[in-house]
Formats: structure tokens, C-alpha cells, sequence
């Protein structure tokens, strides 16, 4: 029990009874989220266990029994704590709109996981790109196309120029934000301002 108190990670030299039993598992994944992942099924299944992981933890998600991966209330839980949590969720809840959109507050590169059809949701990937320009990636070929928000993705990061459409590339304002932002940018602009 002390060493969990200090390290929830050395569940994992537990023995494997020890791994089984709730006060135990309780007390690592307050320390370390990521000990769920050691713990015996039957706990991994336990709500209010899995609820103080992913409370530590956002992915500790991915450790948790299969239901509880399609509990609104948990999954947002996680998502708050670090959006890449998303990736875990169940299919139907990557297709929740204002869950996603919790995700993506927290981690832009959140909208990976999302549903397709939220990958060209304008509002949702505009709130992505603000917390991180990469997240551009992940948006639908329209919303790649879509000057004002390639722009709010090439001021957080001017790699985002990279999967931008390519008549962005050629347009100066932009091009310009991007390099000012990373001059390695430069390297994905049209040819015709790559030389100017």
C-alpha cells in the first residue's frame, strides 16, 4: 500500500491478487490514472473506479471494460482531463457533437478521433485549429479550402500551410502568417511565392 501511495504505477508488481482488490486498485489509479491498466477485469469495470482514473488520467480510458467506454458522463469526464481520451470512446460518442467539442477545447488534435461528419463541422474544427493549427489535418477537404480558418491554423502553427488547398498556397497574406509563425512554412507555399 505505500509504495502505491507514492508510485500507482507499481500496481503493476503487485501480485495478482493484490490487482483484484478495489481499496488497492483505488488507491493507485488516484496516483497514476494509467494503473487501471493492470487491474483485474472485474475493476475495470467499475464505474467509480474508472471514474477516479480517468479523473487522474484522461487515457486511462482506453483501459477501461468496453460499456463504460460509452458512458456520456465518464467519456467526458476523460476528454476534459486530456482530450485524446476521444480516441477510446465508443463510435457513438466520437459522433457527439458537444463532447468532441469538449475534446477539442483541451486538444486540438482531439478531432482525429472524431466522427467523419464532425471533421466538417466549420465551428467545431475552427475551435480544434485555435488550440492547435495541426488539428487543420484532421478537417474535411471543404473546411481545408475555408481561407478565414486555414488562417486561424497558420497563426497557432504555420505548418498547417502543409495540408491547406492549394490555392491557399498561393495566397500572400496567408503564406505570410504561416512563416511568420514557422519559417519552415515556406516549404509548402506555391512555387510563385517561394521565390519572391
Amino acid at each position: 500500500l505505500e509504495a502505491l501511495r507514492q508510485d500507482g504505477n507499481a500496481l503493476r508488481f503487485s501480485a495478482e491478487p493484490l490487482k483484484a482488490d478495489r481499496e488497492l486498485v483505488l488507491e493507485a489509479v488516484r496516483q497514476d490514472g494509467n494503473a487501471l491498466r493492470v487491474a483485474a477485469d472485474l475493476l475495470r469495470a467499475d464505474r467509480e473506479l474508472v471514474l477516479e482514473a480517468v479523473r487522474q488520467n484522461g487515457e486511462a480510458l482506453r483501459f477501461a471494460a468496453e460499456p463504460l467506454k460509452a458512458d456520456r458522463e465518464l467519456v467526458l469526464e476523460a476528454v476534459q482531463q486530456n482530450g485524446d481520451a476521444l480516441r477510446a470512446a465508443s463510435d457513438l460518442l466520437r459522433a457527439d457533437r458537444e463532447l468532441v467539442l469538449e475534446a477539442v477545447r483541451q486538444t486540438g488534435k482531439a478531432l482525429l478521433f472524431a466522427a467523419e461528419p464532425l471533421k466538417a463541422d466549420r465551428e467545431l474544427v475552427l475551435e480544434a485549429v485555435r488550440q492547435d493549427g495541426d488539428a487543420l489535418r484532421a478537417a474535411a477537404d471543404l473546411l481545408r479550402a475555408d481561407r478565414e480558418l486555414v488562417l486561424e491554423a497558420v497563426r497557432q502553427n504555420g505548418e498547417a500551410l502543409s495540408v491547406a488547398a492549394e490555392p491557399l498556397k498561393a495566397d500572400r497574406e496567408l503564406v505570410l502568417h504561416a512563416v511568420r509563425q514557422n519559417g519552415q512554412a515556406l516549404q509548402y507555399a506555391a512555387a510563385l511565392l517561394r521565390a519572391d
